[in-house]
C-alpha cells in the first residue's frame, strides 16, 4: 500500500518490489491511497486513472487499485497543523475493494508517506497478516504531516516487521515493538545494464532524477558557473534557471534510463532536512548512478565512502562547482548493487522464513 500507483510511468523502489515479487510467483495487489477530487487540483500524476478508480487492473502481473475517496487529507500550507484530525476521518471513509484487499492478504506492506494512517484500519480487517512498515524514507524528512508519524506510533503495536532501506533509520525505530530489518534498494540489473541511444547532442552532460529536497538554487548556481555543461534535470519542480539546463517532466524510467546511461556525471542535489544523512543509503537514484558507474555529485551528507561521490556543502551552492570539476576526471566503473529480485526474495524469507 502506498501514495504511488503502480501504472504510473514514475517509478519508485516500491514498484520495483512489487514487480519483483509478482515475478516470482507472488499475488501481488498494489493499493494507492490518498486520492480524490482534490487531487486535480494538485495534477495529480494519478489523475489519468481517474475514470478507473476503485476497480481492479492488472498490469504486469501485479492487480492496482487507485483508492479514490470524496476527498482526502491534505497538508495545506499555514493551517496544516490544525487540521491534523482530518487524517483520523479521512482513515475511515468507505473502501470495499481495500478492505476486502487486505482481509484477503497473508501479508500486508504499507509504504511509508500518508499510508501508515490506514495501518489500525487493516489490522482489524487482517488481525492475522503479517504486518510490514516498509520507511523507504522517514515521515519528518519527506515532508509528511506531522499526524501522520503519530498515528504510526500510535499503531506501533499492529506492525510485526519495520524494514528499513538505511542503517541511519534504525534507531528511528528503537521504540517500536516490532522485529526490525535493514534491506537496500536494489536496481533492474537487466533493464539498466539493456543497450540505448544517446539523448544527448553531444558536449558535456550532467544529469538530475527526482523532486525530494531538490535544491534549486545549488543547480542554478552551478549551471551559472559551468556554462560549458548541460544540466539535464528530470521529474523536479519547475523552475527558472539559465540557458544550459534542459528541464524535464517525470517520465518512464525506460525514457529515464538513456540519460543516465550517457550522461558524464549523476547530480544528487538534496537540500539538508531531518536525518537527511539517511540519504547515503536510501537514495535510489545515487544507488542506480552507481550501477552504471555514473560519478555522483551529491551533498556531504550522503556521501557513502565510494570513490564514485564527489560531495559539496549545501550551505555553499559553489562547492557544487568544484564537486563536478572533481567527478568530471573520475572513471566509469560499475559498483555492486543487488537485483529487485535478491530484494524481493530477501523480505519475503525475512517475512516467512
Amino acid at each position: 500500500m502506498s501514495r504511488h500507483d503502480y501504472r504510473t510511468g514514475r517509478r519508485a523502489s516500491i514498484h520495483f518490489l512489487a514487480e519483483a515479487m509478482a515475478a516470482q510467483g507472488h499475488d501481488v495487489r498494489f493499493v494507492s491511497v490518498g486520492f480524490s477530487w482534490l487531487s486535480h487540483l494538485r495534477k495529480d500524476r494519478r489523475c489519468a486513472f481517474a475514470d478507473r478508480a476503485n476497480q481492479w487492473e492488472e498490469r504486469d502481473g501485479v492487480k492496482a487499485l487507485l483508492w479514490k475517496t470524496p476527498w482526502h487529507a491534505v497538508d495545506l500550507p499555514g493551517i496544516g497543523a490544525q487540521v491534523g484530525w482530518l487524517y483520523d476521518l479521512w482513515s475511515l471513509l468507505p473502501g470495499r475493494q481495500l478492505d476486502e484487499a487486505a482481509a484477503d492478504a497473508d501479508t500486508i506492506i504499507v509504504e511509508s508517506g500518508i499510508a501508515p494512517v490506514l495501518i489500525r484500519r487493516l489490522r482489524a480487517h487482517a488481525p492475522r497478516a503479517t504486518l510490514v512498515y516498509r520507511a523507504a524514507d522517514l515521515l519528518d524528512t519527506a515532508g509528511v504531516h506531522p499526524r501522520v508519524q503519530r498515528i504510526l506510533e500510535r499503531d506501533a503495536a499492529s506492525i510485526d516487521l519495520i524494514v528499513v532501506v538505511a542503517r541511519e533509520m534504525l534507531p528511528h525505530f528503537a521504540h517500536f515493538p516490532g522485529r526490525k530489518l535493514l534491506i537496500r534498494h536494489g536496481v533492474d540489473r537487466a533493464q539498466i545494464e539493456a543497450a540505448t541511444r544517446s539523448p544527448y547532442a553531444g558536449g558535456r552532460n550532467i544529469v538530475s532524477v527526482g523532486s525530494m529536497l531538490f535544491d534549486a538554487e545549488a543547480v542554478s548556481v552551478a549551471a551559472r558557473e559551468l556554462p560549458d555543461w548541460t544540466f539535464h534535470l528530470i521529474g523536479a519542480p519547475a523552475g527558472q534557471f539559465g540557458p544550459n539546463v534542459r528541464q524535464y517532466g517525470e517520465m518512464p524510467f525506460a525514457d529515464t534510463l538513456p540519460y543516465l546511461q550517457h550522461a558524464d556525471i549523476g547530480l544528487a542535489p538534496y537540500l539538508p532536512g531531518p536525518a537527511a544523512e539517511y540519504l547515503a543509503d536510501s537514495s535510489l537514484k545515487l544507488l542506480q548512478y552507481g550501477a552504471l558507474g555514473l560519478p555522483a555529485v551529491c551533498p556531504h551528507f550522503a556521501l557513502d565512502g565510494s570513490a564514485l561521490r564527489f560531495g559539496y556543502d549545501p550551505a555553499r551552492a559553489e562547492s557544487l562547482v568544484a564537486a563536478v570539476r572533481m567527478a568530471a576526471d573520475a572513471p566509469h566503473q560499475a559498483q555492486p548493487v543487488p537485483d529487485w529480485d535478491d530484494v524481493a526474495r530477501q523480505l519475503m524469507e525475512a517475512i516467512h522464513g
